[in-house]
Protein backbone atom coordinates (compact mmCIF):
# COMPACT_ATOMS: atom_id res chain seq x y z
CA UNK A 1 0.00 0.00 0.00
CA UNK A 2 2.98 2.70 0.92
CA UNK A 3 4.43 1.84 -2.40
CA UNK A 4 1.43 2.38 -4.47
CA UNK A 5 1.10 5.82 -2.61
CA UNK A 6 4.58 6.75 -3.43
CA UNK A 7 3.50 6.54 -7.47
CA UNK A 8 1.07 9.52 -6.62
CA UNK A 9 3.58 11.71 -7.09
CA UNK A 10 3.20 15.16 -8.37
CA UNK A 11 3.67 14.10 -12.30
CA UNK A 12 1.18 11.79 -11.97
CA UNK A 13 -1.23 14.20 -10.21
CA UNK A 14 -0.77 17.12 -13.15
CA UNK A 15 -1.47 14.45 -15.46
CA UNK A 16 -4.62 13.99 -14.30
CA UNK A 17 -5.14 17.79 -13.59
CA UNK A 18 -4.04 17.90 -17.92
CA UNK A 19 -6.24 15.50 -18.38
CA UNK A 20 -9.28 16.80 -16.77
CA UNK A 21 -8.78 20.56 -18.16
CA UNK A 22 -9.46 18.67 -22.19
CA UNK A 23 -13.27 17.21 -21.21
CA UNK A 24 -14.13 21.49 -19.57
CA UNK A 25 -16.96 22.73 -21.96
CA UNK A 26 -18.67 25.08 -19.14
CA UNK A 27 -17.66 28.52 -21.43
CA UNK A 28 -19.75 28.34 -24.50
CA UNK A 29 -17.95 30.99 -26.38
CA UNK A 30 -14.62 28.89 -25.72
CA UNK A 31 -16.13 25.43 -26.56
CA UNK A 32 -13.16 23.69 -29.03
CA UNK A 33 -10.52 25.80 -28.02
CA UNK A 34 -7.18 24.81 -27.21
CA UNK A 35 -7.05 24.49 -23.78
CA UNK A 36 -3.33 25.46 -22.54
CA UNK A 37 -1.96 23.31 -20.01
CA UNK A 38 0.74 20.29 -20.48
CA UNK A 39 4.19 19.92 -19.58
CA UNK A 40 4.77 22.92 -21.56
CA UNK A 41 3.55 25.32 -18.87
CA UNK A 42 6.93 24.53 -17.15
CA UNK A 43 8.67 23.11 -14.05
CA UNK A 44 6.48 21.76 -11.38
CA UNK A 45 8.91 22.31 -8.99
CA UNK A 46 9.43 25.96 -9.69
CA UNK A 47 9.24 28.36 -6.56
CA UNK A 48 7.89 30.91 -8.84
CA UNK A 49 4.52 30.48 -10.47
CA UNK A 50 3.12 33.28 -13.34
CA UNK A 51 -0.37 33.75 -13.99
CA UNK A 52 -1.19 35.86 -17.25
CA UNK A 53 -4.60 36.22 -18.99
CA UNK A 54 -5.16 34.03 -21.44
CA UNK A 55 -3.82 32.28 -24.69
CA UNK A 56 -3.68 35.22 -27.38
CA UNK A 57 -4.63 33.82 -31.10
CA UNK A 58 -1.39 34.30 -32.39
CA UNK A 59 0.46 32.55 -29.72
CA UNK A 60 -0.51 30.22 -27.33
CA UNK A 61 -3.65 29.25 -29.09
CA UNK A 62 -1.37 27.98 -31.73
CA UNK A 63 1.77 26.82 -29.74
CA UNK A 64 0.18 25.08 -26.96
CA UNK A 65 2.89 27.33 -24.60
CA UNK A 66 1.60 30.04 -22.38
CA UNK A 67 3.35 33.22 -23.18
CA UNK A 68 4.57 31.85 -26.77
CA UNK A 69 4.76 32.76 -30.26
CA UNK A 70 3.64 36.61 -30.57
CA UNK A 71 5.05 39.61 -29.65
CA UNK A 72 3.66 39.40 -25.64
CA UNK A 73 5.61 36.30 -25.82
CA UNK A 74 8.49 38.11 -26.77
CA UNK A 75 8.60 40.61 -24.12
CA UNK A 76 8.40 37.88 -21.54
CA UNK A 77 10.51 36.29 -22.99
CA UNK A 78 13.36 39.53 -22.90
CA UNK A 79 11.70 40.30 -19.07
CA UNK A 80 13.08 37.10 -18.30
CA UNK A 81 15.87 36.98 -19.94
CA UNK A 82 16.97 40.48 -18.41
CA UNK A 83 17.15 38.85 -14.79
CA UNK A 84 18.57 35.90 -16.07
CA UNK A 85 16.34 33.26 -15.83
CA UNK A 86 14.96 30.90 -18.13
CA UNK A 87 11.45 29.51 -19.12
CA UNK A 88 12.42 25.69 -17.61
CA UNK A 89 12.99 27.19 -13.74
CA UNK A 90 9.43 28.95 -14.03
CA UNK A 91 5.38 27.58 -14.30
CA UNK A 92 3.24 29.75 -16.70
CA UNK A 93 -0.50 29.25 -16.37
CA UNK A 94 -3.82 31.77 -17.43
CA UNK A 95 -6.26 32.70 -15.64
CA UNK A 96 -8.23 31.44 -18.25
CA UNK A 97 -6.98 28.52 -20.01
CA UNK A 98 -8.06 28.68 -23.20
CA UNK A 99 -8.37 31.60 -26.24
CA UNK A 100 -11.34 34.13 -26.00
CA UNK A 101 -12.47 36.26 -29.03
CA UNK A 102 -14.66 38.78 -29.92
CA UNK A 103 -16.76 37.61 -33.02
CA UNK A 104 -14.64 39.78 -35.48
CA UNK A 105 -12.26 36.93 -34.52
CA UNK A 106 -9.93 39.45 -32.21
CA UNK A 107 -8.61 38.44 -28.79
CA UNK A 108 -11.42 39.51 -25.79
CA UNK A 109 -10.95 39.64 -22.45
CA UNK A 110 -12.17 37.05 -20.45
CA UNK A 111 -15.91 37.56 -19.25
CA UNK A 112 -15.84 37.02 -15.14
CA UNK A 113 -18.26 33.98 -15.75
CA UNK A 114 -15.38 32.94 -17.62
CA UNK A 115 -12.64 33.49 -15.13
CA UNK A 116 -14.60 32.20 -12.20
CA UNK A 117 -15.70 28.68 -14.28
CA UNK A 118 -11.96 28.73 -14.96
CA UNK A 119 -10.13 29.51 -11.27
CA UNK A 120 -11.18 25.89 -9.90
CA UNK A 121 -8.52 25.02 -12.77
CA UNK A 122 -5.84 27.57 -11.74
CA UNK A 123 -6.44 26.80 -7.89
CA UNK A 124 -5.76 23.12 -8.01
CA UNK A 125 -2.28 24.55 -9.81
CA UNK A 126 -1.60 26.53 -7.36
CA UNK A 127 -2.20 23.90 -4.98
CA UNK A 128 0.18 21.70 -6.95
CA UNK A 129 2.71 23.34 -7.40
CA UNK A 130 3.11 25.31 -4.45
CA UNK A 131 4.81 28.71 -5.07
CA UNK A 132 6.33 30.82 -2.77
CA UNK A 133 5.62 33.45 -5.40
CA UNK A 134 2.63 33.88 -7.57
CA UNK A 135 3.17 36.34 -9.72
CA UNK A 136 -0.36 38.00 -11.52
CA UNK A 137 0.65 39.77 -14.94
CA UNK A 138 -2.40 42.22 -15.40
CA UNK A 139 -5.84 43.20 -13.66
CA UNK A 140 -7.51 39.56 -15.26
CA UNK A 141 -4.96 37.84 -13.18
CA UNK A 142 -5.04 39.60 -9.91
CA UNK A 143 -9.08 39.40 -10.77
CA UNK A 144 -8.76 35.67 -10.92
CA UNK A 145 -6.61 35.13 -8.17
CA UNK A 146 -9.51 37.24 -6.04
CA UNK A 147 -11.87 34.39 -6.88
CA UNK A 148 -9.68 31.83 -5.02
CA UNK A 149 -9.18 33.86 -1.97
CA UNK A 150 -9.92 37.91 -1.18
CA UNK A 151 -6.65 40.07 -1.37
CA UNK A 152 -8.41 43.43 -2.05
CA UNK A 153 -5.26 44.65 -4.40
CA UNK A 154 -5.45 47.15 -6.89
CA UNK A 155 -2.60 46.68 -9.80
CA UNK A 156 -1.74 50.13 -9.54
CA UNK A 157 -0.90 50.79 -5.97
CA UNK A 158 0.52 47.45 -5.23
CA UNK A 159 2.66 46.76 -8.54
CA UNK A 160 5.86 45.16 -7.73
CA UNK A 161 5.06 44.97 -4.18
CA UNK A 162 5.14 41.27 -2.28
CA UNK A 163 2.11 40.77 -0.50
CA UNK A 164 0.76 37.76 1.77
CA UNK A 165 -1.52 35.97 -0.04
CA UNK A 166 -2.90 32.45 0.24
CA UNK A 167 -0.50 30.56 1.97
CA UNK A 168 2.54 32.14 -0.48
CA UNK A 169 3.09 35.87 -1.79
CA UNK A 170 1.80 37.80 -4.05
CA UNK A 171 4.15 39.75 -6.86
CA UNK A 172 1.60 42.22 -9.06
CA UNK A 173 3.18 43.15 -12.39
CA UNK A 174 1.51 44.60 -14.99
CA UNK A 175 1.01 41.94 -17.98
CA UNK A 176 3.88 42.39 -20.59
CA UNK A 177 1.50 42.46 -23.67
CA UNK A 178 2.32 45.71 -26.15
CA UNK A 179 -0.92 46.98 -25.01
CA UNK A 180 -0.17 47.18 -21.70
CA UNK A 181 3.10 48.81 -22.09
CA UNK A 182 0.55 52.44 -22.33
CA UNK A 183 0.07 51.82 -19.14
CA UNK A 184 3.47 50.27 -18.03
CA UNK A 185 6.45 50.88 -20.53
CA UNK A 186 8.89 48.27 -20.59
CA UNK A 187 11.78 49.69 -19.29
CA UNK A 188 9.48 49.93 -16.04
CA UNK A 189 8.77 45.94 -16.51
CA UNK A 190 12.39 45.97 -16.51
CA UNK A 191 12.69 47.33 -13.45
CA UNK A 192 10.00 45.38 -11.74
CA UNK A 193 11.24 41.92 -12.75
CA UNK A 194 14.21 42.48 -11.47
CA UNK A 195 12.96 43.38 -7.94
CA UNK A 196 11.27 40.15 -8.45
CA UNK A 197 14.25 38.57 -8.95
CA UNK A 198 16.29 40.28 -5.92
CA UNK A 199 13.08 38.56 -3.84
CA UNK A 200 13.38 35.04 -5.16
CA UNK A 201 15.61 32.49 -7.16
CA UNK A 202 13.25 30.25 -9.38
CA UNK A 203 14.33 27.05 -8.10
CA UNK A 204 16.05 28.00 -4.39
CA UNK A 205 12.90 29.99 -3.26
CA UNK A 206 12.62 33.15 -1.55
CA UNK A 207 16.16 34.93 -0.67
CA UNK A 208 14.49 37.00 2.18
CA UNK A 209 15.83 36.08 6.05
CA UNK A 210 13.20 33.02 6.63
CA UNK A 211 11.71 34.14 10.31
CA UNK A 212 10.17 31.20 12.41
CA UNK A 213 6.45 30.80 13.08
CA UNK A 214 6.10 31.80 16.84
CA UNK A 215 4.78 29.66 19.16
CA UNK A 216 1.13 28.86 19.16
CA UNK A 217 0.89 29.88 22.87
CA UNK A 218 1.78 33.56 21.12
CA UNK A 219 -0.36 34.03 18.41
CA UNK A 220 -2.73 32.87 20.83
CA UNK A 221 -2.65 35.97 22.86
CA UNK A 222 -2.88 38.05 19.32
CA UNK A 223 -6.10 36.22 18.70
CA UNK A 224 -9.36 38.27 19.61
CA UNK A 225 -12.46 37.23 20.71
CA UNK A 226 -14.00 38.25 17.32
CA UNK A 227 -11.45 36.05 15.71
CA UNK A 228 -12.33 33.18 17.54
CA UNK A 229 -16.14 32.90 16.98
CA UNK A 230 -16.01 33.40 13.40
CA UNK A 231 -13.26 30.04 13.19
CA UNK A 232 -15.29 28.49 15.93
CA UNK A 233 -18.48 29.23 13.22
CA UNK A 234 -16.18 27.50 10.42
CA UNK A 235 -14.99 24.88 12.41
CA UNK A 236 -18.65 23.77 12.85
CA UNK A 237 -20.34 24.76 10.23
CA UNK A 238 -18.39 24.44 7.18
CA UNK A 239 -17.65 26.68 4.17
CA UNK A 240 -20.72 29.37 3.83
CA UNK A 241 -21.54 33.02 2.73
CA UNK A 242 -19.69 35.68 4.52
CA UNK A 243 -22.81 37.15 5.10
CA UNK A 244 -24.49 33.97 6.84
CA UNK A 245 -20.91 34.13 8.97
CA UNK A 246 -21.86 37.55 9.94
CA UNK A 247 -25.41 36.38 10.57
CA UNK A 248 -24.58 33.82 12.48
CA UNK A 249 -21.91 35.72 14.92
CA UNK A 250 -24.42 38.57 15.56
CA UNK A 251 -26.91 35.53 16.98
CA UNK A 252 -24.18 34.13 18.98
CA UNK A 253 -23.11 37.41 20.61
CA UNK A 254 -27.56 38.28 20.91
CA UNK A 255 -27.56 34.94 22.80
CA UNK A 256 -24.44 35.35 24.74
CA UNK A 257 -25.95 38.64 25.74
CA UNK A 258 -29.00 36.80 27.18
CA UNK A 259 -27.05 33.92 29.21
CA UNK A 260 -24.11 35.63 30.17
CA UNK A 261 -24.79 39.06 30.33
CA UNK A 262 -21.94 40.02 27.28
CA UNK A 263 -20.85 39.57 23.80
CA UNK A 264 -18.45 37.56 22.47
CA UNK A 265 -17.64 38.74 18.79
CA UNK A 266 -18.68 42.21 18.82
CA UNK A 267 -19.50 44.82 21.25
CA UNK A 268 -21.22 46.62 18.22
CA UNK A 269 -23.33 45.57 15.64
CA UNK A 270 -25.09 48.22 13.46
CA UNK A 271 -28.15 48.66 11.38
CA UNK A 272 -26.87 47.62 7.48
CA UNK A 273 -29.32 47.08 4.49
CA UNK A 274 -28.50 43.51 4.91
CA UNK A 275 -29.11 43.42 9.06
CA UNK A 276 -26.78 43.80 12.23
CA UNK A 277 -23.03 44.34 10.45
CA UNK A 278 -19.85 44.37 13.14
CA UNK A 279 -18.08 47.27 11.49
CA UNK A 280 -14.48 45.74 12.47
CA UNK A 281 -15.00 42.34 11.38
CA UNK A 282 -13.45 42.83 7.76
CA UNK A 283 -10.35 44.40 9.57
CA UNK A 284 -9.91 41.44 12.17
CA UNK A 285 -10.25 38.91 9.41
CA UNK A 286 -7.77 40.04 7.13
CA UNK A 287 -4.33 38.86 9.06
CA UNK A 288 -6.00 35.33 9.47
CA UNK A 289 -6.63 35.11 5.40
CA UNK A 290 -4.36 32.33 3.71
CA UNK A 291 -3.81 30.59 7.40
CA UNK A 292 -7.07 29.94 10.10
CA UNK A 293 -9.52 31.23 6.61
CA UNK A 294 -10.04 31.56 3.21
CA UNK A 295 -12.32 34.50 1.87
CA UNK A 296 -13.03 34.08 -1.77
CA UNK A 297 -15.74 34.62 -4.74
CA UNK A 298 -17.99 32.17 -5.97
CA UNK A 299 -20.39 33.99 -8.41
CA UNK A 300 -19.73 37.16 -7.19
CA UNK A 301 -21.16 36.03 -3.68
CA UNK A 302 -18.22 36.44 -1.09
CA UNK A 303 -17.32 33.20 0.68
CA UNK A 304 -15.51 31.81 3.21
CA UNK A 305 -13.79 28.69 4.81
CA UNK A 306 -11.51 27.12 6.90
CA UNK A 307 -7.70 27.77 5.75
CA UNK A 308 -5.61 25.78 4.57
CA UNK A 309 -2.50 25.83 7.38
CA UNK A 310 -4.35 27.26 10.98
CA UNK A 311 -1.63 28.46 13.81
CA UNK A 312 -3.52 28.39 16.73
CA UNK A 313 -6.13 26.67 17.82
CA UNK A 314 -9.76 27.66 18.64
CA UNK A 315 -9.66 28.56 22.34
CA UNK A 316 -13.33 29.93 23.58
CA UNK A 317 -14.40 28.69 27.45
CA UNK A 318 -17.01 25.70 27.37
CA UNK A 319 -20.31 28.21 28.01
CA UNK A 320 -19.55 30.08 24.76
CA UNK A 321 -18.86 26.77 23.19
CA UNK A 322 -21.85 25.60 23.76
CA UNK A 323 -24.06 28.73 22.19
CA UNK A 324 -21.48 28.67 19.23
CA UNK A 325 -22.98 24.68 19.22
CA UNK A 326 -26.60 25.96 19.88
CA UNK A 327 -26.45 28.61 17.08
CA UNK A 328 -24.61 26.30 14.56
CA UNK A 329 -27.39 23.21 15.26
CA UNK A 330 -30.24 26.24 14.66
CA UNK A 331 -29.07 27.87 11.49
CA UNK A 332 -26.55 26.14 9.93
CA UNK A 333 -28.16 24.55 7.25
CA UNK A 334 -29.94 27.80 6.24
CA UNK A 335 -29.55 29.61 3.45
CA UNK A 336 -28.77 33.35 3.46
CA UNK A 337 -32.30 33.95 3.24
CA UNK A 338 -34.09 32.00 6.01
CA UNK A 339 -30.93 33.25 8.30
CA UNK A 340 -31.50 36.85 7.03
CA UNK A 341 -35.55 35.88 8.10
CA UNK A 342 -34.26 34.64 11.31
CA UNK A 343 -32.39 37.56 12.66
CA UNK A 344 -35.13 39.74 11.55
CA UNK A 345 -37.68 38.10 13.90
CA UNK A 346 -35.09 38.23 16.77
CA UNK A 347 -36.71 41.48 19.31
CA UNK A 348 -33.58 44.22 18.53
CA UNK A 349 -34.26 43.81 14.59
CA UNK A 350 -38.47 43.84 15.28
CA UNK A 351 -37.82 46.82 17.46
CA UNK A 352 -35.89 48.65 14.38
CA UNK A 353 -38.52 47.18 11.83
CA UNK A 354 -41.38 49.28 13.79
CA UNK A 355 -39.14 51.88 14.53
CA UNK A 356 -38.66 51.70 10.65
CA UNK A 357 -42.46 51.40 10.09
CA UNK A 358 -43.13 55.05 11.78
CA UNK A 359 -40.62 56.83 8.99
CA UNK A 360 -37.94 56.65 11.58
CA UNK A 361 -34.34 56.77 9.75
CA UNK A 362 -32.43 53.29 11.55
CA UNK A 363 -29.56 53.01 9.39
CA UNK A 364 -26.37 52.74 11.36
CA UNK A 365 -28.17 52.58 14.65
CA UNK A 366 -26.53 50.34 16.98
CA UNK A 367 -28.57 46.67 16.60
CA UNK A 368 -26.02 45.76 20.11
CA UNK A 369 -23.93 48.24 21.60
CA UNK A 370 -21.45 47.51 25.07
CA UNK A 371 -23.85 45.15 25.93
CA UNK A 372 -27.58 46.69 25.34
CA UNK A 373 -29.54 45.57 22.82
CA UNK A 374 -31.23 49.34 20.87
CA UNK A 375 -34.30 48.38 23.15
CA UNK A 376 -32.30 49.46 26.11
CA UNK A 377 -30.63 51.90 24.79
CA UNK A 378 -34.03 53.60 23.61
CA UNK A 379 -35.19 53.44 27.15
CA UNK A 380 -32.05 54.79 28.81
CA UNK A 381 -32.73 57.10 26.56
CA UNK A 382 -36.09 58.13 27.17
CA UNK A 383 -35.88 57.47 30.86
CA UNK A 384 -33.61 60.41 30.99
CA UNK A 385 -31.34 58.12 33.02
CA UNK A 386 -28.52 58.96 30.86
CA UNK A 387 -27.95 59.23 27.17
CA UNK A 388 -26.64 56.83 25.05
CA UNK A 389 -24.78 57.77 22.11
CA UNK A 390 -23.22 55.10 19.89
Amino acid sequence: MINCLRTFTKEIRFTDLVESVQHCNLCPRLYGRTKVLSAANGNLDSKVLFVAEAPGRFGADRTGVPLCGDRTGENFEKLLGNIAWKREQVFITNAVLCNPREEDGNNATPTDEEILNCSTYLEMVITLIQPEIVVSLGATALKALEFISRHGIQLREAVAKPIPWYGSKLFPLYHPGPRATVHRSLPKQRSDFIRLAKIVHPLKGLKERKTPRPKSTTLLQRTTPQQQLARALLEICGRMTYFKLVKLMYLVDLVALKKLGKTVGSEVYLRQIDGPWPPKLDEALRPMEGYEIRRYFTRQIPMVDIGPSPRSEVRLDGEILEIVAEISQRYGQMNNSMIKAAVYRTDPMRFILEEEDKGKDMRNKPVLYKGKTIIDLIKYDRGGEREQKA
